[in-house]
C-alpha cells in the first residue's frame, strides 16, 4: 500500500477510527495525512472519543500536532474548546452530551483551520454524534481513538480502523515491533463458528459470563462483570466446558487467574465480542496460548493497516525502513510511514 492508496482504501466506508498504541505514535499525523489527502473528494467528519491528551507533552516540553480541516468540515468537538478553534465556524446542532468540557456541538468549518476535538467518552453516545454528522451530509466520519480507547475501532462505532505505532512506545525497536504485532494480532483475532456465534448471543442477552459445554448447553454466570470476579470464574468451570463466553472488558487479571488454573483450561477457548475488548500483552498472550487457550471473537475488526512513526520526541529515533521492514514481516496488513513514504 502507498501513500494514495491509504486514501483510496478509506472510500467504501462511511466511518473510520484511527487510534494509537501509545502518546507520539504518529495518530495525528496520520490523520493529518489523511485529511490533506482527502481533500476535494469527500465531505469529511471529525470526532473523537473523548481527548487524547494536552496540548503540550508535559513530558517532553513539545506541542502536539493539531489537527487542520479544510472548509466544508464537519466537526463535533467539545463546546469548551471552540474558542481554541481558528475557523470560521457555523454551528448546526447541540446534541445535549455532556462532557467534562462542556456539551458537545457540532459545526461546520466555513474557513480552513485548526481545531481542537473532544469527542464522547462512551461508545453509545459517540454513535449518536457519529450520525448526526452523517445526517448533516458527511461522506466519511473520522473518529479521532483516544489514548488508550480501543473502542471506537468496535464495529457498532466504525465500519474500518487504521492502527498506528512509533518509536515512542520503547526505546527498544524489537519490542515495538513485537507488541505493535501483537495489537494488530488481537484487532484481527478470529471469529467463531456461527453455531458458537448463536449460543454466545444467548449468553450474552442472559448476562455478560457464561460457559458452552461439549454438548452445546450453555451456562450464564450471576455476575455482572468479568472484573474482580477472577475466583467466581475459576470456581465454576466444569470438566464438560469448552467455552467461555465474556462480554466487556477482559482484564489482565483475569487472564492471570486463567493461567494459574491452566489444567482447568486447558484446549478451553475464550469468546469475547472484538479484539478492542482484551487488554493483555504479547507474553501474557503467549502464555495463554501455550495452555493452550484459544482467543475468538463475535466480530472482527476491519483493520486497513498499520501506520508507523519513527521518530519518538524521548529524544530517539528508528531507522524508518528498517522499521517498517521489521513490522511488515511480522504482521498480514500493511505498514506505511506516512511521513516518509516508505511500505
Amino acid at each position: 500500500m502507498n501513500t494514495k492508496k491509504i486514501i483510496t482504501s478509506l472510500f467504501p466506508y462511511n466511518s473510520v477510527s484511527i487510534i494509537g498504541m501509545e502518546k507520539n505514535s504518529g495518530k495525528t499525523t496520520t490523520l493529518n495525512y489523511i485529511l490533506k489527502n482527502l481533500k476535494g473528494t469527500k465531505v469529511v467528519g471529525l470526532t473523537s472519543i473523548g481527548r487524547d491528551g494536552e496540548d503540550c507533552d508535559k513530558v517532553t516540553n513539545t506541542h502536539k500536532p493539531k489537527i487542520y480541516v479544510e472548509k466544508g468540515s464537519i466537526v463535533a468537538t467539545a463546546k469548551n474548546l471552540l474558542c481554541k478553534c481558528d475557523i470560521t465556524k457555523e454551528i448546526l446542532a447541540t446534541t445535549g452530551i455532556s462532557t467534562p468540557m462542556g456539551e458537545i456541538i457540532i459545526m461546520k468549518a466555513l474557513s480552513n483551520g485548526f481545531v481542537d476535538v473532544a469527542g464522547p467518552s462512551y461508545n453509545s453516545a459517540l454513535i449518536k454524534v457519529r450520525d448526526l454528522m452523517l445526517g448533516f451530509g458527511c461522506d466519511l466520519v473520522l473518529i479521532d481513538g483516544a489514548l488508550s480507547r480501543k473502542g471506537s475501532a468496535g464495529n457498532l462505532v466504525s465500519e474500518a480502523t487504521i492502527l498506528a505505532t512509533g518509536a515512542s512506545f520503547s526505546p527498544d525497536l524489537t519490542k515495538v515491533v513485537e507488541e505493535s504485532s501483537h495489537n494488530v494480532k488481537m484487532l484481527k483475532l478470529p471469529k467463531c463458528s456461527e453455531k458458537i456465534a448463536d449460543l454466545t448471543k444467548i449468553i450474552l442477552k442472559k448476562g455478560r459470563i457464561g460457559f458452552i459445554d461439549t454438548e452445546s448447553n450453555i451456562e450464564v454466570l450471576d455476575l455482572p462483570t468479568s472484573l474482580n470476579s477472577h475466583r467466581e470464574i475459576v470456581d465454576a468451570v466444569k470438566p464438560n466446558h469448552k467455552f467461555l463466553v465474556l462480554g466487556g472488558a477482559v482484564s489482565k487479571g483475569l487472564i492471570e487467574s486463567i493461567i494459574q488454573n491452566r489444567e482447568l483450561f486447558k484446549s478451553f477457548t475464550i469468546i469475547i465480542e472484538d479484539g478492542t475488548k482484551i487488554f493483555i500483552d504479547s507474553n501474557l498472550y503467549h502464555k495463554l496460548s501455550m495452555i493452550p487457550v484459544n482467543l475468538e471473537v463475535l466480530d472482527s475488526i476491519n483493520l486497513l493497516c498499520l501506520t508507523c512513526n519513527p521518530t519518538s520526541p524521548y529524544g530517539y529515533s528508528f531507522e524508518s525502513e528498517k522499521f517498517c521492514e521489521l513490522l511488515k514481516t511480522s504482521i498480514d496488513i500493511d505498514v506505511i510511514d506516512v511521513v516518509g513514504g516508505l511500505l
